[in-house]
Formats: C-alpha cells, structure tokens, sequence
C-alpha cells in the first residue's frame, strides 16, 4: 500500500458535495471539477500499470482484477503482422460508463 499502510487502510471513499459544477464558473465549481478530474486520472493511472505489467510479463491473471474500488478489464486483439492490440479498461466500482482504456500493440510472443 501507499506510505507503508497495509492495501485495505490505504483505500477510502470520498464524497464531493458542491451546489453547481462545470460548466457553471466559479471558485467552488473548480475546485469539484479537479477533484472528480483527480479520480479520472487514478483510473488512468490503474490501467497503464496493468497494461505495463501485463506486457513485461504476459500474465494471464491479469484479464480483469480490481484493487481496493477499482476494476479493470484487458482485451486481446489480434492486429495482423504477428501483432496484437491489448486494451486495459479500468473505472471506479460501478461506474463502468466512465471507463478510462488504454491500448499498445505489441508482438504476440511474450517477452
């Protein structure tokens, strides 16, 4: 986990209660978009580790997993050429709607 906390400590649910939000401009609005722009940027942070390590190690338990409040889910598509397209998709619980993908083509044998 983070900061040496065990995984299940270093997972928390945050709730941001604002009157208005984006497009309506103000000092509160922005600082709620950041915030919830903060949590897009953590899923997209989840699906370039999965897609890093599945790359490196081609582990095939890496299909789809979740750590603490997030889920992801990675796809396999041959591309032609002895290549193939690996697709991670990762979101928050169940808000899958919201899914951030990443994708890199690689060779089809493992490293």
């Amino acid at each position: 986990g983070r900061g040496g906390l065990p995984r299940e400590r270093a997972c928390m649910r945050i709730l941001h209660l604002a009157k208005y939000y984006w497009p309506r401009s103000g000092g509160m609005e922005r600082v709620v978009q950041g915030l919830a722009e903060g949590a897009a940027a953590w899923a997209t942070e989840l699906a370039r580790s999965v897609l890093d390590q599945f790359v490196v190690t081609r582990d095939a338990t890496l299909t789809e997993g979740s750590q603490g409040e997030w889920s992801w889910l990675l796809q396999q598509a041959a591309s032609g050429g002895g290549l193939v397209e690996v697709t991670v998709s990762a979101w928050h619980q169940n808000d899958r709607a919201r899914a951030v993908s990443l994708s890199v083509t690689v060779p089809e044998a493992g490293p």
